[in-house]
Parts: structure tokens; C-alpha cells; sequence
């Protein structure tokens, strides 16, 4: 049995990024194992990931896995490579309005990594981690207090309004 309270929609595991393939929700639960930004990009693109904070985390882990998978020896060229690896994810879903914030908050962790390369591989982990923990604890402070205004028996609706 799945506990859904500590469950997460996107997590970075092993140095890999797992998701939760909401296309197969509410029948099954299964993940989607992401070992490139270009997995995690189709990911967000097929809509496997769902909703704005779950798609900047996405996308901010995908960059992880860029800077992870990254051949370049210098702190220059994996800078070069994690803008490349940006403008894919960022290309994925112009609707997504934490898409672009995530990842200019990771880029901006790799810029300030001075001292070389393997820093900013660390920093890009890091920061995009952060987000993900940044996003359980929201969520669960605003469960919290919808909580307290749904009686027993009350139906909710969700749903998400598309800016053209």
C-alpha cells in the first residue's frame, strides 16, 4: 500500500529523477524513471507530470541530470550545456507558469558556483532538491488549512485555468 501523505509526484533518486506518470492515474500508480533532461522533458511534454510546481521541480531535476550526464571539463562549458538543456525544458510546456521561474532559479545556483566544475554540478543538485522539499512542505501546509474548511462529505473540484 502506497502512503500518498509522504508519497512525492517528482523526487530525485539514485541520481535519477522518478515521477509519477499522472497520465495513468486514478486506475494505476506507476513511475516514469528519468536518467536525462531529455526523459524528463518528455515527461513534461506528454503531460506525465501535471501541475505548475510539480513541473518546475520536474524541470529543475532535469537540469540536475543534465549537469550530472555533462562531458564538459570546464565550469564554462557545463554553463553552455545546462542553458541548452534549459531552453529544451523550458520549450516543453509555455503554459507551465513555474517552468521558467524553476529553471532560472537553477540556473542562477550554477551561476554562483564559482570555484569549478564539480561545484556546480552539486549546486544544480542541490537547488533543484530544495525545490522539490520546498514543494512537499507547501502542499502540506495548504492541505492543512483547506483541511479545516471542507465538512465531511463535501465534494471539491479542481481544475486549472489556461492563460492564452
Amino acid at each position: 500500500m502506497v502512503d500518498f501523505y509522504t508519497e512525492r509526484t517528482v523526487k530525485w533518486e539514485d541520481g535519477e529523477v522518478v515521477l509519477i506518470d499522472q497520465t495513468k492515474l486514478p486506475l494505476r500508480l506507476q513511475y516514469i524513471r528519468c536518467r536525462s533532461h531529455v526523459e524528463v522533458a518528455d515527461a513534461i511534454r506528454s503531460m506525465a507530470v501535471r501541475g505548475a510546481p510539480a513541473i518546475g521541480v520536474a524541470a529543475g531535476m532535469g537540469l540536475a541530470l543534465a549537469a550530472r550526464n555533462s562531458r564538459a571539463n570546464s565550469r564554462q562549458g557545463l554553463l553552455f550545456e545546462l542553458g541548452k538543456a534549459s531552453d529544451l525544458l523550458r520549450s516543453t510546456r509555455p503554459t507551465a507558469v513555474n517552468l521558467p521561474w524553476a529553471l532560472e532559479r537553477v540556473m542562477q545556483a550554477a551561476r554562483s558556483a564559482r570555484v569549478g566544475r564539480d561545484e556546480v554540478v552539486r549546486a544544480v543538485i542541490d537547488e533543484s532538491v530544495k525545490m522539490g522539499e520546498e514543494d512537499v512542505g507547501n502542499n502540506r501546509t495548504l492541505g492543512r488549512w483547506g483541511a479545516s474548511l471542507i465538512r465531511d462529505g463535501e465534494t471539491i473540484l479542481t481544475h486549472c485555468k489556461w492563460l492564452v
